[in-house]
């Protein structure tokens, strides 16, 4: 194999490492942490995700690969993190002056709000560090670093949620993250003094003219992503924020499959958009749709088993959110296939508009429903959002197709609206019988004959993809 695809099969065990090591380490949190301790931490994950765009303006995501090819290597990373850095200080000192304020709203004590401020110094570093060495196929490092800091971060945060007698939720969050921050100080270190370049007008202004437009974009997808947990802390407290986001971490899980699938068919999509082979993109790419389908049929018949064995009997009223949560993960994976063209033809103005709109909305609505009907109620929002989001795209990807392509038939829309109806469907029967385990576990044996009998399309399917 050359070093590229080296780099590839590694960098994707890297993603499948430490989402591996979160999913195994959620049973151990949801029995050793009470609910409300458990709904702390994801109250962390959820502000640090959204603060950390403030505070670093995600520059080492697209600016920076783009960057690389235009600067000297070395500088470029070295200024880039000092602009990370003055940027990380302005809302540090923001945090510290209204460090009351902040732990009203947010349900985090002024301790915890510290802690992530460090986070943001450190983890631009460790970000831009991990983006070059993907961007130069330097891969074994990478693993190193990846595992190490995974292992460490994890390790201390357990320890801390064990040992400790009081306030387990903010120990855990603050071991875990300080983990983090011993393993990112020596590139902070490091990437300054390789490149010795703190300021640079030129580089400055490159990279804000590049990402401040996007901070929109990337907030409306957040708020889209976190904001339930947020809201249902405002409206319900940190149990349910534990409930919540133990059906959530379900649905991260079959998420990683699937982002795997549309990353690696998005090259594949483009080449043969190159060679206008467009029958071809769509029969694979269904077949992917009703494979993710049965694979979020399948999680939402076994829903009373999933959330037992990730939080245990007090989490079981959660297993009533897995099935609109999967829904979501269904209909993002949709939108992957919809985008991708959206990306081929350079259209990608009408990204920024749909996921503001979607954020705004999902806001609104759970503004309305939560008090009503709980948190569960975020659930079907979320759903209702993504739903709108990825026929907002559809309908922009027909009418950039028919301008550009002089059709809108890449994919087949009535073998997509019959793959969603069935998935609906059984999703409602899902629910229905979570009482009668006979029933569903009849019906899982059935989907396994199925996929046994299609067996030869889906071996086919993968063979592409390794292709």
């Amino acid at each position: 194999m050359n070093s590229q695809a080296k780099a590839g099969i590694w960098f994707v065990f890297c993603s499948f490492f430490q989402k591996g090591i979160a999913f195994i380490t959620i049973p151990i949190f949801t029995r050793v942490l009470t609910t409300e301790e458990y709904g702390v931490t994801n109250l962390f994950n959820t502000w640090s995700t959204l603060l950390v765009i403030f505070a670093t303006l995600n520059l080492s995501g697209g600016v920076y690969n783009r960057g690389l090819l235009e600067f000297d290597e070395k500088k470029y990373t070295s200024s880039v993190q000092s602009l990370a850095t003055t940027i990380s200080a302005i809302v540090t000192a923001l945090i510290i002056i209204f460090h009351d304020f902040l732990s009203s709203i947010s349900g985090l004590s002024s301790p915890v709000l510290y802690i992530m401020c460090l986070h943001f110094f450190t983890t631009a570093a460790l970000n831009l560090w991990t983006v070059k060495q993907r961007f130069f196929y330097r891969y074994k490092a990478l693993v190193l670093v990846t595992i190490t800091n995974t292992i460490i971060s994890a390790g201390l945060g357990l320890l801390a949620a064990i040992l400790s007698t009081s306030s387990r939720g903010e120990a855990k969050v603050i071991w875990s993250t300080l983990g983090g921050i011993l393993v990112a100080l020596p590139f902070y270190i490091y990437n300054f003094g390789n490149g010795k370049t703190f300021y640079d007008k030129k580089m400055w202004k490159y990279s804000l003219d590049f990402n401040l437009p996007l901070v929109p974009h990337y907030l409306s997808n957040l708020i889209l992503h976190q904001s339930d947990r947020i809201m249902i802390n405002w409206f319900c407290g940190t149990s349910d924020v534990a409930y919540y986001s133990v059906a959530y971490s379900v649905s991260s899980l079959v998420s990683v499959f699937t982002d795997a699938i549309n990353q690696t068919l998005t090259p594949w999509r483009y080449q043969n958009m190159k060679r206008k082979n467009y029958s071809r993109i769509n029969k694979i790419s269904l077949t992917l749709l009703a494979l993710v389908a049965g694979i979020v049929v399948i999680a939402n018949l076994l829903a009373p088993e999933i959330i037992y064995i990730f939080g245990g009997t007090k989490y079981s009223e959660a297993m009533w959110t897995i099935p609109p949560i999967m829904l979501s993960v269904y209909f993002i994976f949709m939108y992957g296939m919809f985008s991708n063209v959206e990306f081929y033809f350079l259209k990608t103005k009408f990204m920024m508009v749909a996921s503001m709109v979607s954020a705004i909305l999902n806001i609104a609505l759970n503004y309305i429903f939560i008090g009503k009907f709980g948190y569960i109620a975020c659930a079907y929002t979320s759903l209702l959002c993504y739903m709108i989001y990825t026929a907002c795209h559809y309908l922009y990807m027909r009418h950039i197709c028919k301008k550009e392509i002089g059709h809108t038939n890449i994919f087949n829309i009535r073998t997509i609206g019959l793959i969603t109806i069935i998935v609906f469907i059984l999703a409602a029967l899902s629910t229905a019988l979570y009482n009668i385990s006979i029933v569903r576990y009849l019906l899982i044996i059935i989907a396994i004959i199925v996929a046994i009998m299609k067996k030869k399309t889906i071996i086919n399917t993968l063979k592409t993809i390794k292709k």
